[in-house]
């Protein structure tokens, strides 16, 4: 009897430091990721205000500043953040934004922004930064190929914007499980889209595409709910649809 005992209360106490085992990786671990020493970047370039005509401008100074924040990477001996800076300052990226500071904000655009008549804006969810853009931007590419491909007398009509326009949280982290990051980035996707139409004009359909995976968190639909409802151009939503990867449209 006195064995069964032992054996019986040995089980929980396994069973409590497994647990306390995943606590500390699932806290423990995010934070000390987010200690990781910052990488050095030039602050943004000052930029003329955002019209057609000031397009190439700003994606010239951009595509400028991501050069020099790969040099600075690069020296800080960060060969991965320099890469990522680097591939970003090439002749044929298109950037309306660019800050290489911390996890990093890129706005790319894949058409002809000036010309667009539908322009179809990108929000990612989680685990997106400098660092991982590339995957991000992959998406936007193969949206603005099929978006082109399905009507080819609409492919100079037709734009997409990647917008990484705020911190994602990290897919293990307390961050994913709150609307937080939403709230923080609805009023820099707002500013973002009034200056979106100051190119474009009034008349432009914009359709804004928001990614969140985890049932946990809201960014996709939340972000864009905060966002368009006070929009009288981007009516918020025609369609939302939240199954699988939480994707949110309005249009």
């Amino acid at each position: 009897m006195r064995r069964g005992g032992v054996r019986r209360r040995r089980a929980p106490r396994r069973v409590r430091a497994l647990l306390a085992l995943l606590i500390t990786v699932c806290v423990v671990f995010p934070l000390s990721a987010a200690a990781r020493p910052s990488i050095p970047a030039p602050a943004p370039a000052v930029l003329p205000p955002l019209t057609a005509a000031t397009l190439d401008t700003a994606y010239a100074a951009n595509r400028a500043n991501a050069a020099r924040a790969a040099r600075m990477a690069a020296a800080h001996g960060d060969r991965h953040r320099a890469d990522a800076d680097r591939a970003l300052a090439a002749a044929s990226r298109r950037l309306l934004a660019f800050d290489g500071r911390g996890s990093g904000r890129v706005v790319e655009v894949f058409g002809d922004l000036a010309r667009a008549e539908r322009v179809a804006v990108l929000v990612p969810g989680s685990d997106t930064s400098l660092d991982t853009y590339g995957r991000f931007r992959a998406t936007a590419t193969a949206l603005h190929h099929r978006l082109t491909a399905e009507d080819g007398r609409a492919a100079g009509r037709v734009a997409v914007v990647a917008w990484l326009g705020y911190d994602t949280p990290g897919t293990v982290s307390t961050a994913v499980l709150t609307p937080g990051r939403a709230d923080q980035a609805a009023p820099a996707l707002n500013e973002f889209l009034h200056r979106l139409y100051a190119v474009t004009g009034r008349d432009t359909r914009v359709s804004l595409l928001c990614h969140s995976r985890g049932t946990g968190y809201g960014s996709g639909c939340a972000c864009c709910a905060t966002t368009c409802a006070p929009s009288r151009r981007t009516r918020c939503p025609r369609s939302c649809g939240c199954a699988g990867s939480r994707t949110a449209w309005c249009a």
